[in-house]
């Protein structure tokens, strides 16, 4: 490689590196604190029950009583509690979308609110995708988190075909490396996972149509009933589900609004079970393993890893953070000359 493409290649990093910072700086900040969403979700009320339930309703009553407090809207999903001290949830779909929370062992509606008002923590998670500033933002977060692949791509081949001069310069500053010296040495070890996460979160943002291309869930060709949407009761879907999915506990159910479509069930571990509602048959089961789009979640959130995982999550956002502003103070002092 020549100092010429090699000078080109090094601005390309830098010019890069300033081009995407300012959605990186969001990202990381916004993403250390979700690391620890689920702890921040349940510490307060509605989330959190103020006595826990051990021994809760099943999900048929929980929703008869949902449609007994609100005949008016129709119940779309349904959160079970995953643990003793949540409450469950339903989301309900009418003339004003509800968010609902009810206590699981008496049904008693807690609060309820309108489901469009996102709380700060809701809105950090909108943030962190760039959803607050709908498709274009969405656009953008993906495009940095590409970028951020491209940085990692372009700064290990500088050190890999740097010249001898350089190799000169870093043995001589091997026992007092400076931050440029520490920039570099931690973007080599640490910046391929980032940018593998960064790549996660972009495809994360469109695992929707991604699912719906590649692996679309299944559809009801012809239902037995265009009025009733199911003959079945609810327990004998959720019989149907888990007994088709024994590895993770039920954690909601999406009911459907047509009877074309199936009753969706999800899993605590992301998994997914679709069931026909006339007749009770699992159609589909869609697992971690089923399919490479259904891991996206699981690996950017952490939660695949075990307990622990969102840890290494938090770890490589202070990681980016640092790369961030190393880079830019560096960039800063060598463009700083040039403007003068």
């Amino acid at each position: 490689m020549s100092a010429a493409v090699s000078k080109k290649l090094w601005f390309s990093h830098l010019y890069l590196g300033i081009a995407i910072s300012l959605p990186l700086l969001i990202i990381a900040a916004s993403g250390i604190v979700l690391g620890f969403y689920d702890d921040l979700r349940y510490a307060a009320l509605p989330y959190r029950l103020a006595t826990p339930v051990y021994q809760p309703q099943n999900a048929s009553a929980l929703a008869d009583a949902i449609r007994r407090h609100y005949p008016r809207h129709r119940l779309e999903v349904l959160f079970l509690p995953t643990a003793p001290e949540h409450s469950a949830r339903a989301r309900l779909a009418g003339p004003e979308p509800l968010l609902v929370f009810v206590d699981p062992g008496t049904t008693a509606i807690l609060e309820a609110k309108d489901a469009a008002d996102l709380d700060g923590l809701d809105w950090l998670r909108e943030l962190h995708r760039g959803s607050v500033l709908g498709l274009p933002g969405k656009i953008a977060a993906s495009m940095a988190g590409l970028g951020t692949l491209f940085l990692w791509l372009m700064g290990f081949w500088l050190w890999y075909r740097r010249s001898a001069t350089a190799k000169r310069q870093r043995r001589r500053a091997k026992f007092f490396p400076g931050l440029v010296t520490i920039h570099r040495q931690t973007g080599l070890l640490l910046g391929g996972p980032i940018a593998v996460l960064a790549l996660l979160g972009a495809l994360l943002n469109f695992a929707g149509p991604l699912m719906q291309w590649l692996d679309p869930p299944p559809a009801i060709v012809t239902p037995t009933s265009t009025q009733q949407l199911t003959t079945l009761p609810l327990p004998r879907l959720i019989d149907a589900a888990v007994n088709g999915y024994r590895d993770s506990p039920l954690e909601r159910i999406y009911f459907p609004a047509t009877a074309n479509q199936p009753w969706r069930f999800r899993f605590l571990d992301g998994s997914w079970g679709f069931v026909d509602g006339q007749n009770g048959t699992l159609l589909k089961l869609k697992t971690p393993s089923s399919h490479w789009t259904m891991l996206l979640y699981p690996l950017h959130s952490g939660k695949l890893p075990g307990i622990y995982g969102h840890w290494l999550l938090v770890f490589c956002g202070f990681v980016l953070l640092f790369l961030i502003s190393s880079g830019l103070r560096h960039g800063w002092r060598i463009i700083k000359p040039h403007r003068r």
